[in-house]
């Protein structure tokens, strides 16, 4: 995989705002810490590695500022690193696993080099820290992006409240997957977002989009994104919606096709069993707005019930007969 590649692409995908000029400087400083590398590898010197760590760390540390712009919505320009990351953990920020590499970087690589000006490092710890510093920014650049969309998606609906509140309030008091189902072919049909100038939206996007439509839509549900589903093992939901005792798990996928289908099925299948859960459903993405079919088929080993939902005509389940009921 090429890290840097990979970490532009993420960054392209953004909307505009002043978080970008940031984040490119991010880019630049672990793109100079790669030549650093190259240069103490090909040229045998020993200093070019202790540079790169001193180029990630000023990855990390503008990581870190443009994540408390975007997802604290505060002005990073007055406050030092400590405060920031201080803010970030007390307010539970940063998602597990972002924090989890941000652990990591910082008590390997960020403080034993600030603290110690005395310290050289190899090309093993170079290249280490690079990687560490490149997996921290990839996992925090989703997080933004979702935060992004959300923000975007929810003044869309807030706008469009009233149209939206006359085509949803006949679900308003159904059943919870009734009500969450009404809800997904609404924003299939209208809301889902579209990147004109790179293609389709990521799926970090289109999750914070749904979040961000769901909020305004429909205030009264609970919504939950990469929703630990058990807490003695790491499975993950993309969207855990609730509502009193009731709960829905969501999961999009991108593939449709029979293999993916049936892969996909098992998949949310499995959520519900070790998440305690009767329903689920399984979206299959349209690649822009579109109507969406609608299939309720039944869960026999846990009595439940999974809906899935794919573009009009695409036919999710190739050579498969239909199960359970269309929804209307």
């Amino acid at each position: 995989m090429d890290l840097v590649d990979t970490l532009r692409k993420k960054i392209d995908v953004l909307e505009d705002g002043e978080h970008v000029a940031g984040l490119k400087a991010v880019l630049l400083h672990i793109e100079t810490a790669f030549r650093h590398l190259s240069r103490g590898q090909d040229l045998d010197d020993e200093t070019a590695f202790t540079d790169a760590i001193y180029r990630t760390n000023q990855a990390f540390e503008g990581s870190v500022k443009e994540a408390y712009r975007v997802l604290a919505g505060q002005d990073p320009a007055k406050k030092r690193p400590f405060d920031i990351e201080n803010y970030l953990e007390r307010n539970n920020t940063f998602r597990s696993r972002v924090l989890s590499q941000l652990t990591t970087y910082r008590t390997e690589w960020h403080n034993p080099s600030a603290h110690d000006y005395k310290l050289d490092f190899d090309e093993s710890e170079a290249f280490l820290a690079i990687v560490s510093v490149s997996a921290f920014a990839c996992l925090l650049l989703d997080q933004i992006a979702e935060k992004l969309a959300y923000l975007r998606s929810q003044a869309e609906a807030e706008a469009q409240k009233v149209a939206l509140k006359a085509s949803l309030d006949k679900t308003i008091d159904a059943d919870l997957l009734v009500r969450v189902t009404g809800l997904l072919n609404q924003f299939c049909a209208i809301h889902l977002p579209s990147i004109s100038s790179s293609g389709r939206a990521t799926e970090s996007q289109v999750i914070g989009a749904l979040h961000g439509f769901l909020s305004s839509a429909a205030p009264e549900l609970t919504v939950q994104t990469e929703a630990r589903l058990n807490e003695e093992k790491s499975f993950r939901a993309d969207l855990l919606v609730s509502r009193g005792i009731e709960s829905v798990v969501i999961e999009l996928k991108r593939r449709l096709n029979k293999q993916s289908y049936a892969n996909s099925v098992a998949q949310v299948e499995h959520y519900l069993l070790i998440g305690g859960l009767k329903n689920g459903i399984l979206l299959f993405l349209p690649d822009g707005p579109s109507e969406m079919e609608t299939r309720d088929t039944a869960v026999p080993s846990i009595d439940g019930r999974l809906v899935v939902m794919s573009p009009s005509g695409s036919n999710p389940a190739p050579n498969q007969p239909r199960a359970g009921q269309l929804l209307r």
